[in-house]
């Protein structure tokens, strides 16, 4: 049934027109008026992994969700479609905006470098990870209103404990950003590969939450 979840949330996404019509004139204002792409790719990016959010939404609309388990589906296979599918749509308009990014930056003469071009995929894909292995959960658990709140919560609290953080070390005399500059001057194979295991097991963690929330759901 993997495959039918398939087609219904490509269907779903056809009715989307409205948004990828926003994503195509957004994106196309970004590149033509600013010379931050390292900006664009991100915002772009992380817009397209909203879909995900979308489906799951559409999903729970006057009890869909109630409806959909009485078929032959079941939520652990709703789950991992989820995931699947969040990784399906995101990484090729990832790809296709991180390219765009480098023509569009060529011809306009603007100093965007391929180095710079690779880091902003790279922190896009991890950004994208990190907000759908939140936000999933989330919206499964608490369904589409409540998830909205809980949302703000999460986003409220991770700026309060990221600048809790920051003063933390500063009083205890912790030089963090040195932490930063040696992140930065490692080799890329090995970032690559730290940030491609941080992703694993971030969406394996929150493939769990998702499975346990759903399982408990009642309809």
């Amino acid at each position: 049934m993997m495959k039918g979840l398939f087609i219904k949330d490509f269907g779903l996404m056809k009715g989307q027109k409205p948004f990828f019509a926003a994503v195509l004139l957004m994106t196309a204002m970004f590149m033509v008026v600013y010379e931050s792409f390292s900006f664009v790719i991100p915002y772009i990016t992380i817009m397209i992994g909203m879909l995900t959010l979308t489906t799951i939404s559409y999903d729970d609309f006057e009890n869909g969700l109630g409806y959909l388990f009485t078929l032959p589906v079941s939520r652990r296979e709703y789950v991992g479609e989820k995931y699947l599918f969040s990784i399906v749509t995101t990484l090729p308009g990832l790809i296709l905006v991180s390219a765009g990014s480098l023509v569009v930056s060529r011809i306009r003469g603007v100093d965007f470098t391929m180095e710079e071009c690779v880091l902003s995929v790279i922190s896009s894909f991890l950004m994208v990870t990190v907000m759908l292995s939140i936000f999933i959960p989330l919206q499964l658990k608490f369904g589409v209103d409540k998830s909205r709140v809980a949302m703000m919560m999460v986003f409220g609290g991770g700026a309060l404990a990221l600048y809790a953080g920051v003063k933390i070390c500063d009083v205890l005399g912790i030089n963090w950003m040195a932490a930063v500059d040696a992140a930065a001057k490692m080799e890329p194979a090995v970032v690559l590969t730290g940030i491609a295991v941080i992703c694993a097991v971030v969406l394996v963690i929150s493939y769990l939450f998702s499975l346990r929330f759903i399982e408990k759901r009642e309809f």
